[in-house]
């Protein structure tokens, strides 16, 4: 008896039941964390992992300043997890109301909602615990992107290759403290960990979808919609791997144009391109002749 190949909707739905078997067993990560070892004596980012390191008048501040510039940059990239995550809580909302979307995507998309939110709780904890008054961080605001993400069609290729960006660029950051555990603090550790495992799924899930959505494309379209995402990663690069110099005066870092000099960074340049080298080469698997860096 022959085999007929499911369509392109049935992998997403098997895919989608597949990752949601994964999720079903779930416990809040703000409850998995032993904040008790929270100290801002620690770094909270691997100094080589700060938008500065390798610049010689950083390097030759004081630890403490060093250190303190680490709570702040790790503040910033939970803040654009946030802000990042709060766009995709409300699109995953509105998309599980929809009565025509198969039962199993609808089912992982409120495993996703429920995981996201535990993600922003967790984040929120850590402000909570930080030490580091409100008022003194420098909250991430890009009205374009997040007028794009709430405005993009749910179904399409450039609003999925958004999400999948939004998951992964921040995701080789949450990594990379995972393999430097040692020289961090190991609350840091821990949360970049528990997002990590849940970030793996959505973002297998992601490329499900956009590879589904590419190989419905002409090879015309393929590359506007690359042309679009390489945009976006450039966005997203600087909203995470590069600080607004207001963050630099906040963190007490002595008067300088620290954010243009980060910007000059060739050593700042060759991290974030180490990276994301992977997500680009997965995204160019997929179809999508992205132009980065």
């Amino acid at each position: 008896m022959a085999h007929t190949n499911p369509t392109p909707a049935a992998r997403v739905a098997e895919r989608a039941d597949q990752l949601a078997r994964h999720s079903a067993p779930y416990r809040d990560p703000a409850a998995r964390v032993q904040w008790q070892r929270l100290s801002p004596q620690s770094f909270w980012l691997p100094e080589a992992a700060l938008s500065l390191h390798g610049i010689p008048e950083f390097d030759g501040l004081p630890l403490a300043d060093r250190r303190r510039l680490s709570h702040h940059e790790f503040l910033r990239f939970l803040d654009a997890g946030l802000w990042l995550e709060g766009i995709f809580l409300e699109r995953l909302g509105r998309a599980c109301a929809r009565p025509d979307a198969p039962l199993a995507t609808r089912m992982y998309h409120l495993h996703e909602l429920r995981e996201e939110a535990g993600h922003s709780l967790m984040f929120l904890e850590f402000f909570r615990r930080s030490g580091i008054p409100t008022d003194a961080l420098v909250h991430h605001d890009d009205r374009l992107l997040t007028w794009l993400g709430r405005s993009l069609p749910f179904d399409s290729a450039l609003f999925w290759g958004a999400i999948l960006l939004g998951e992964e660029v921040p995701d080789r950051l949450n990594r990379h403290v995972r393999l430097h555990a040692g020289d961090v603090c190991p609350v840091a550790v821990e949360l970049c960990a528990l997002h990590s495992m849940d970030e793996a799924r959505h973002i297998a899930y992601g490329r499900e979808i956009l590879q589904n959505r590419v190989d419905q494309m002409g090879a015309f379209k393929r590359v506007l919609v690359a042309r679009s995402l390489t945009w976006l990663l450039k966005r997203f690069v600087q909203t995470f791997y590069y600080p607004p110099q207001a963050l630099y005066d906040r963190a007490g870092l002595p008067p300088a144009p620290w954010a243009a000099r980060a910007q000059r960074n060739g050593i700042r340049r060759a991290f974030v391109a180490h990276c994301l080298g992977s997500t680009v080469t997965r995204l160019r698997g997929l179809g999508l002749p992205i132009n980065w860096p």
